[in-house]
């Protein structure tokens, strides 16, 4: 679908109510509501398929007087009533007379025919204050305005290990009081021996020994309350150690379990539900086709919401082991709390007397301290038991939020859907389109469907009713439809598919080579429901191949796959991502990676169950799934309704494209262009205006601008103007058959001779294509020259002599102006014609000897050489002007170069561009294959480039700077981007067509195109010249030569035959036999 296009459809629902056709259409977004009606009447009643729309129809047209039109820019049913006028240029007019796009029509607009007397109105869009467009705008134009992205830093949890535990005294009770006994005893003893063995020593002996025992007994005393202290502070120690380090790792968790609800609800706002895109759709949010490819969510989409989504910041961790650590820890139950668990022989004695069962259950989630980090950073919830934390690896709210699971479809290369389910599969595809065509611009991505094999017409319409409208199932392919039904339909699609992505691949080497490359392309979804034996094609070359081992796929050339398949055996040989979708069973609706990272924890899992071998050996149970719900494709309530209301609001949306404003007009004709209108025609006005645009040197002075109009972009009428200081003085033109680029050349041309007199513009036309536009502008009285790949066959000479003929006659031609110059002791030739107008003036005013005071003011203006001519008569000096020389096709000069070895006419013409541009010369070269023919030469002699409609983005570039003039929505027909210098002009217009009917009453061609559900489109719907009657008897005696630029042609030539003659620069070649038609009489 071209931007200057609009799809819009025709519903005709029959007396039987619960049967309607509807019928789509393309068409130019401006022609009149009666030109459309008058298209579908006509094309209908040709087509004997459509026979019982034509009928009511027909019946329509002869019983109302109303038209009925759901859908319309501001969102709105509305009734257009035929009896009433509107405003048109000034002028009332009846209302079938306005443009569609005046009326409100937009794309997903549909014209409703029934007989039903009970309308119920139908409105895409309340009126809401929320949104600037549905409070103030009378249309759904829509700015997409600027995105704020808000980027979480870096966030990184580190959780410090515990210090080491107070450490335990080793030493027991009995350690501490034998020492104690033994001392004491020893002390006793002797003390006892010497009062046996020392008799004088007797009389203090029983005090000593008394004594010693009390001493004793408090050495004693004090040991055993040192021993129990010493267990007692151990104790309180080690309670104060767990305490501490509880209360720390409690406040990492609330730290963790805060800073996982705030990501939570960061996901949520960033990808909202379904729910909230219904609504944002409906008020026209500025999020709308907001995501550009240079941010990293583009493409990224929500798949429901998770159990299993990290979260946005990272728990440091490290797995230590630590042989001689027996401290362990548990989460403690519905508490953001852990207990330590400190071994003792108490425990491990209650232990023992457990069964195995018991042991097993207290035994279950405890780990040791040194790994809690680890835990925390990689582990979940209980397998057994979700109720039951061990680690924070998932997203989790105690609100019962869940995060949204985002999939990159950028990147994934194919992703693969496993559903037995058609109804499931088809809410899937629903739910993952809308998403990407909301968050994305049709600029940006666009789908192509392969349905499974339908013939019938009503289904097709039913699985398409939410699709064919978007602007993202219609810009990708030229003149088909993307969507596949049947084989041979597949056929025309994946021809077109391999042309895009070879030019592509094609692009990307180039890029590569010359290490320069724009990197955006339109990223292309292929919806896989049937693959329609996509191996055996040419495209199948650009299936997604599998990447090395553990490296990441790299989406090159911007396109994605999904494959919607029964089985995962049906499955491609690349997958990226796999989803399974299951209608009943919850379980199983989950999504897991190809390539899977393995640790040895998972891979315990294939010895859990040693004695069932074929589980042992089954490695798909080792794949790290993401468990997803959705109540939007998986739920009791159906959203069908609520999904095809925001599908046709979003098709609505159009929005103004940079460069490619929908508000440039698709045609512009000569006569509109310059004012013209039947009564200045049949009057004559039309030929006194160009007259005194001749003699009004004032006001239209050759050597001040050469500014004329050449067609109409969205601010009106576009000019272009060659002189130096302006746009010129040269200029590169591009463009493919049929994109209008001879049109544009001559709009410029005639514009010329239509404002400036053959002895102040002349022109010479060099036409190496059979002479397309030389036949039309050759019989100009300003045209000093014509050269044509034709000319002088009839004499024997070939084209490559004439083309030598040609540049020896510029070359003389120069030097004659550099003569020229010089006698009048100027450098350019606007000096020249300037002067040479003070001479004509000053001998007019001789005449008279009351202007001698003028006379010497005038004199004092020329120079010395300049006073000296003026003892010269005026049939002595030589008049210049401006010559404009258009080499049509000139990449053909390169053939003529190799078919004569000692002239290289491109080499020739730029050196004549470059020398030429202070004598007058203004060279303007044209050509459908630019690429690779700019030299740099041409490219800096060649200030103002012109570039319509061309085959491949790298002409594009080098014309424009863009690939913009390549792009699928570029339409022909005379739209053109107009690029001076390095940008000091960037603009795109509809450049003016001057091969319309003279007669005003003869309205433009209306082609009306059919858009099929399936292959190529319906070109031969509606050609009105063709299969409109009425348009047809009025045209039986009007001549299509009858042309607006015949008319100005014959004009201008009209007014020149009496006024004076430029003087021939390029003479046609002598005829190779001259007759003497003499009559000689007298002679025997």
């Amino acid at each position: 679908m071209k931007n200057n296009e609009i799809m819009i459809s025709a519903r005709f629902e029959f007396d039987d109510k619960s049967k309607c056709q509807e019928l789509s259409f393309l068409v130019l977004k401006d022609i009149t509501l009666k030109a459309f009606i008058e298209a579908l009447y006509y094309g209908l009643k040709k087509s004997p398929d459509y026979e019982k729309c034509f009928e009511l129809l027909e019946q329509y047209i002869k019983t109302r007087k109303e038209l009925q039109v759901l859908y319309t820019a501001k969102g709105s049913y509305n009734v257009i009533d035929f009896t009433t006028d509107v405003v048109k240029g000034g002028e009332k007019v009846k209302i079938y007379n306005a443009e569609l796009d005046k009326l409100g029509f937009v794309t997903s607009s549909c014209v409703l025919f029934t007989m039903n007397e009970e309308i119920k109105p139908s409105y895409l869009f309340k009126k809401e204050e929320n949104s600037y467009i549905l409070k103030e705008k009378d249309t759904l134009e829509y700015n997409i305005s600027t995105r704020r992205l808000n980027v979480i830093e870096s966030s990184v949890i580190d959780i410090i290990p515990p210090n080491d535990m107070p450490q335990k005294d080793k030493s027991s009770l009995l350690d501490v009081l034998i020492p104690t006994v033994l001392s004491t005893g020893g002390m006793l003893g002797a003390r006892f021996l010497i009062m046996k063995l020392v008799p004088s020593a007797s009389s203090m002996g029983n005090t000593m020994l008394l004594m010693s025992g009390a001493m004793g007994v408090v050495s004693l005393v004090t040991s055993f309350y040192s021993f129990m202290k010493k267990r007692t502070d151990y104790k309180k120690n080690v309670e104060e150690w767990k305490n501490n380090y509880e209360n720390y790792i409690a406040r990492i968790i609330r730290t963790i379990k805060e800073w996982q609800e705030s990501d939570i609800v960061y996901l949520n706002s960033v990808y909202p539900n379904m729910d909230t895109l219904f609504k944002n759709t409906a008020e026209i949010n500025g999020i709308i086709f907001s995501r550009s490819q240079n941010d990293n969510d583009f493409m990224k989409i929500s798949l429901g919401t998770s159990d299993e989504v990290k979260p946005l910041f990272e728990i440091k961790s490290e797995k230590k082991d630590n042989i001689f650590y027996d401290i362990y820890y548990k989460m403690r139950r519905n508490k953001d709390e852990i207990e330590i668990i400190v071994p003792t022989k108490k425990k491990n004695r209650k232990l023992k007397k457990l069964s195995p069962e018991e042991i097993a259950e207290r035994e279950r989630n405890k780990f040791l301290l040194t790994d809690l980090a680890y835990n925390f950073a990689n582990k979940g919830v209980d397998t057994k038991n979700d109720n039951e934390v061990i680690g924070f690896n998932y997203l989790r709210s105690d609100s019962g939020k869940k995060p949204p699971l985002l999939i990159d479809l950028k990147n994934c290369g194919a992703l693969g859907v496993i559903s037995n389910d058609v109804q499931t599969s088809h809410r899937f595809i629903q739910h993952v389109v809308f998403e990407l065509a909301y968050y994305h611009s049709p600029e940006d991505l666009q789908f192509v469907f392969f349905f499974d094999k339908e013939d019938k017409i009503e289904k097709q319409n039913e699985i398409l009713k939410n699709y064919k409208y978007l602007p993202h199932t219609n810009e990708l392919l030229d003149g088909v439809s993307q969507f596949v039904f049947d084989k041979d339909s597949s056929g025309i699609v994946f021809g077109q598919l391999l042309s895009i992505m070879n030019s592509r691949s094609n692009n990307k080497k180039e890029d590569t080579d010359d290490s320069v490359s724009d990197g955006k392309l339109t990223q292309i979804v292929c919806v896989v429901f049937d693959d329609y034996d996509i191996k055996e094609t040419g495209f199948s070359k650009f299936l997604p191949e599998v990447p090395k081992e553990g490296e990441p796929y790299i989406n090159l050339l911007g396109l994605t796959f999904i494959f919607i398949r029964p089985v995962k055996d049906m499955l491609p040989k690349y997958c990226g991502n796999i989803v399974n979708i299951d209608k009943e069973n919850e379980k199983e609706r989950k999504v897991s990676l190809r390539y899977n990272v393995l640790s040895r924890e998972t891979l315990n899992v294939l010895s859990e169950d040693k004695g069932d071998k074929t589980k042992a050996n089954d490695t798909d149970k080792l794949i790290e799934y993401k468990y997803f719900q959705n109540k939007y494709m998986f739920g009791p309530e159906s959203y069908d309704d609520k999904f095809d209301l925001a599908f046709r609001q979003l098709s609505a949306i159009y929005y103004t494209r940079i460069a490619e404003n929908g508000k440039v007009p698709s045609m512009v004709t000569l006569f509109e262009l310059y004012g013209y209108n039947s009564e200045k025609v049949e009057n004559g006005e039309v030929k006194s205006s160009i007259r005194k645009s001749w003699e009004d040197i004032d006001r239209n002075d050759v050597t001040r601008n050469l500014r004329v109009p050449i067609g109409k972009h969205e601010h009106g009428t576009m000019y272009l103007d060659l002189y130096e200081k302006a746009d010129g003085p040269h200029m590169l033109v591009a463009g493919t058959t049929g994109s209008g680029k001879s049109e544009t050349i001559i709009t410029y041309l005639i514009g010329l001779c239509m404002k400036f007199s053959p002895m102040d513009l002349n022109l010479m036309l060099v036409d190496m294509k059979g002479g397309g536009f030389s036949d039309r502008l050759g019989d100009l009285p300003h045209c000093v020259g014509v050269v044509t790949d034709t000319a002088g066959e009839d004499e024997g000479t070939s084209a490559a002599y004439m083309l030598k003929r040609f540049l020896e006659t510029l070359n003389a031609e120069i030097k004659r102006r550099k003569l020229l110059l010089s006698s009048f002791g100027v450098d350019n030739v606007d000096s020249y014609i300037r002067a040479l107008r003070l001479i004509r003036k000053i001998k007019e005013l001789e005449s008279d000897e009351e202007n001698s005071e003028e006379i010497k003011k005038l004199k004092k203006k020329l120079n010395n050489k300049q006073q000296e001519i003026l003892s010269k008569d005026l049939s002595e000096l030589s008049p210049l002007s401006h010559l404009v020389l258009v080499v049509d096709e000139f990449t053909e000069l390169k053939r003529f170069s190799s078919e004569s070895n000692d002239v290289d006419f491109i080499a020739e013409i730029t050196t004549i561009a470059r020398v030429g541009r202070t004598l007058g010369f203004h060279i303007i070269l044209v050509s459908q294959n630019i690429e690779g023919a700019i030299t740099d030469d041409i490219r800096v002699n060649s200030k103002a480039r012109i570039c319509l409609k061309v085959a491949t983005k790298q002409a594009s570039k080098e014309m424009i700077g863009t690939p913009a003039a390549a792009a699928p929505t570029m339409p022909l027909n005379g739209r053109a981007y107009l690029l001076v210098g390095t940008g000091a002009r960037f603009e795109y217009f509809q450049s003016a067509y001057t091969g319309a009917n003279k007669n005003l009453n003869i309205d433009p061609a209306v082609i009306v195109t059919q858009a099929t559900n399936s292959g190529k489109f319906n070109n031969g719907f509606y050609f009105s010249k063709k299969d409109n009657i009425i348009e047809k008897k009025r045209s039986e005696n009007v001549s299509e030569h009858d042309t607006q630029l015949a008319y100005v042609v014959k004009t201008i030539i009209e007014i020149g035959k009496n006024m004076e003659k430029p003087r021939q620069i390029f003479l046609p070649p002598l005829p190779g036999v001259i007759t003497d038609k003499t009559d000689w009489e007298g002679l025997s």
